[in-house]
């Protein structure tokens, strides 16, 4: 089999073109193995993994392929801020039993001065921890040269705390968002749609073997110069101007651009899109009314796995009917022509 990423005859292996964590239905065979594992650790993990979207499929319950969904609280676990406190970090975890988010002190130590001018070390920890009292009394005396408490002592000395508690607290998390190989990612499924529907014949394409050789360059700048658009799926207008938003749907389609560049256009739920030029040759592929089939419609249920593959005539034919019955914005195929 002929790799249509490294073009070497290798043992073939199945690639999802969405990818299957994001509830990708289309495959291809024509990937090894060796660049399937590459780019899908790589590329495509950069997709399913992006903040926005991992989010997503928490909320549509997508799992990867290890058979996981990310959960909804994943965000807000680790380690964060009380704003305005000195004893100011917590640590979150859910709580399996509850299912909820539980927040806890953690462990803050500080040299005080009373107003009669002593000298003090002022511990603050969660409550849940006070049974810690004794053993953290003892390191703190060995850390500042002190000899350690009798038992007596120590049981006193560990009864000497005060309990308090943060009212209406701030709580400042820190996350990070990685865009890292996103752009890679979309060109990918821009690339293998191209592949899928203009044929073998495009591998030679001058155009597919710069995206290719983008794609598989493990330089993150390397796709800044490919032409098109990879961006918010709200700011990507060969999108919004035809078909509403769907939390759930991915679309994609061909088209001619002003008679010179093939695109393929693409959207990931309502959240990514692109439109990439993937060949100056349309005439390479269009040589016959009947190669207008060669641009073609693919939309897809990531919940359910329904998918519609059709021509881009016949989903403008759609959309022009719909269009009679219900004025724009234009529907989802999925959904038929459901408000």
């Amino acid at each position: 089999m002929l790799c249509i990423f490294c073009c070497e005859e290798k043992p073939s292996s199945v690639d999802h073109v969405f990818p299957l964590a994001i509830g990708g239905t289309v495959t291809t065979d024509r990937v090894c193995k060796e660049c399937n594992s590459t780019l899908g650790s790589r590329v495509d993990a950069a997709l399913s993994d992006f903040l926005p979207v991992r989010m997503r499929r928490a909320k549509l319950g997508l799992a990867s392929h290890g058979g996981t969904a990310p959960a909804w609280y994943e965000i807000f676990l680790g380690d964060a801020k009380i704003l305005g406190q000195a004893a100011d970090r917590v640590q979150t975890t859910f709580n399996e039993i509850t299912g909820k988010l539980d927040t806890r002190q953690l462990y803050h130590s500080e040299d005080v001065v009373a107003p009669d001018g002593q000298k003090f070390r002022k511990i603050t920890l969660d409550e849940s921890d006070k049974g810690q009292i004794p053993t953290i009394i003892q390191r703190e005396r060995k850390r500042h040269g002190l000899a350690p408490l009798s038992d007596d002592a120590l049981a006193a000395a560990a009864a000497t705390y005060t309990t308090g508690e943060v009212k209406n607290p701030v709580v400042q998390l820190s996350i990070s968002v990685c865009s890292a190989y996103l752009r890679h990612a979309m060109i990918k499924i821009a690339y293998e749609l191209a592949f899928l529907w203009l044929g073998e014949l495009y591998l030679s394409d001058s155009l597919a073997i710069e995206l290719r050789a983008a794609i598989c360059d493990p330089n993150v700048a390397s796709t800044d110069n490919v032409t098109g658009y990879v961006g918010g799926a709200e700011n990507c207008n060969v999108f919004t101007h035809f078909w509403i938003p769907h939390e759930a749907h991915h679309l994609a389609y061909a088209t001619i651009l002003l008679g010179r560049d093939i695109v393929i256009n693409v959207r990931v739920f309502d959240i990514y899109a692109a439109a990439i030029v993937v060949s100056h040759e349309p005439g390479r592929y269009m040589r016959d009314v009947a190669d207008n089939a060669r641009l073609r419609f693919l939309a897809i249920d990531s919940v359910t796995g329904r998918t519609i593959s059709t021509s881009f005539a016949e989903e403008s034919h759609r959309m022009a009917v719909a269009m009679r019955a219900h004025p724009v914005p234009l529907h989802d195929p999925l959904i038929g022509c459901d408000s």
